[in-house]
C-alpha cells in the first residue's frame, strides 16, 4: 500500500470510529427508541400499551397477513402536491395529524413502521421521516427487514382486521428536518453541509430524467438509495459500520449535517434514515431536484458524459 492510500485508510478509519463512538454515546445517554430497530427488539415490544405497529404495503399484502396488532398505513395520505406542481411534498400539520390519528396514534405513542416487501423501504423511511416532522423524533422507527424477516423467523403473523379509535391528534411540526431551496443554496461549498443525491446514478449523471434540467445539486455526492440495503437479504439494511463507510466516502465526516435530496423527495428518505442509523445529523430536502431543476437561476452540475451528449 501506498504512503497516501494508506493516509487515506487511516484517515477513513477513524471517522469510522468517531462517527459509530458519537452514536453509541447518544443512545446510552437517552431512553429515545432508536431510528432502526430488529424484529427482536419489536418481538419484546410488542405487547406495550402505547406501541402502535403500522404496515406499509398494498391492502390484499396486509389481508394476507401482518404482524399482530398491526394497522394498515398509507403514505398516499401523508404527500401532497403544491400549488405550483411540486409533487410528493410533507402535508400540512392538521393533515398529518388527520392521518395518524386515524391509524390510532396519539400523542404518547411510540410507532414503529414496516414494510410489506423490500420494495417498499423507501416508503416506510419516508413515513419514519414524516413523524419525525410531526414531533415524534425518538419515539419512532423503521423495523430493519420488515415482514419478510419477521416471516423468515417464523414469528407469529394475523389475518385479524385491528380495530382502531382516532385519537384526536395535534402536532408540532419539527421544521428544522425539512428544507427548501433557500436553505441549500445558502450552503453550497460548506464543508460541514454533506449533500446526497438518492437516485439511481443515471439521474445523478444527467443521462436521464423528468425535469427541464438534468444532472444534480453542485458538490452532491451519489448515494442511490438500493444501495443502501444488502444483496442478500435484499430486504435488511446494510450495517450501521457500511453505512457510515459510504457516507464518509461520499464527503460526510462526523459532525457533518447530512442533507437528502432525489427527484421528488421519496426515495430521499432512506438516505435521510440510513444517516440518522449512522449517527449524523440529517435533513431532508422536500422539494428536492424537480424544485431545483425548476430554479432557472440555480446551478446545476452534470458528468462529462452528459454534458458531451448535449442533455
Amino acid at each position: 500500500m501506498g504512503l497516501k492510500a494508506g493516509v487515506a485508510a487511516c484517515q477513513v478509519s477513524l471517522m469510522l470510529i468517531c462517527a459509530s463512538t458519537l452514536l453509541a454515546s447518544e443512545d446510552a445517554g437517552s431512553g429515545a427508541m432508536p431510528p432502526v430497530v430488529t424484529t427482536g427488539w419489536l418481538a419484546e415490544h410488542l405487547d406495550d400499551p402505547d406501541l402502535v405497529v403500522v404496515h406499509i404495503g398494498r391492502a390484499d399484502s396486509f389481508e394476507e397477513g401482518h404482524l399482530p396488532g398491526a394497522r394498515q398505513g398509507s403514505l398516499r395520505a401523508l404527500i401532497r402536491e403544491t400549488e405550483t406542481g411540486i409533487r410528493d411534498e410533507m402535508p400540512a400539520a392538521n393533515d398529518i395529524a388527520d392521518a395518524l390519528s386515524k391509524l390510532g396514534i396519539g400523542e404518547d405513542s411510540s410507532v414503529v413502521a414496516y414494510f410489506a416487501s423490500e420494495a417498499g423501504a423507501w416508503a416506510v423511511a419516508r413515513f419514519v421521516v414524516t413523524l419525525e416532522y410531526a414531533g415524534f423524533g425518538g419515539r419512532v422507527a423503521y423495523l430493519d427487514g420488515g415482514l419478510p424477516k419477521w416471516r423468515a423467523e417464523e414469528r407469529p403473523v394475523s389475518t385479524k382486521d385491528t380495530a382502531v379509535e382516532e385519537t384526536g391528534l395535534r402536532v408540532a411540526l419539527d421544521t428544522d428536518l425539512i428544507v427548501d431551496t433557500a436553505w441549500l443554496s445558502a450552503r453550497l461549498g460548506r464543508p460541514e453541509v454533506a449533500i446526497i443525491d438518492g437516485r439511481p446514478q443515471e439521474g445523478y449523471s444527467g443521462l436521464s430524467g423528468h425535469w427541464n434540467r438534468l444532472g444534480h445539486v453542485p458538490g452532491a455526492k451519489n448515494i442511490p438509495f438500493f444501495t443502501l440495503l444488502q444483496e442478500d437479504p435484499p430486504y435488511l439494511l446494510k450495517s450501521r459500520k457500511e453505512i457510515t463507510a459510504m457516507l464518509v466516502a461520499a464527503g460526510a465526516q462526523p459532525g457533518d449535517t447530512v442533507v437528502a435530496y432525489c427527484g421528488t423527495g421519496l426515495w430521499a428518505s432512506l438516505p435521510y434514515l440510513a444517516a440518522r442509523y449512522a449517527g449524523y445529523e440529517t435533513r431532508l430536502y422536500d422539494g428536492s431536484f424537480q424544485e431545483w431543476a425548476a430554479a432557472e437561476d440555480l446551478p446545476i452540475e452534470a458528468s462529462a458524459a452528459s454534458e458531451a451528449t448535449g442533455k
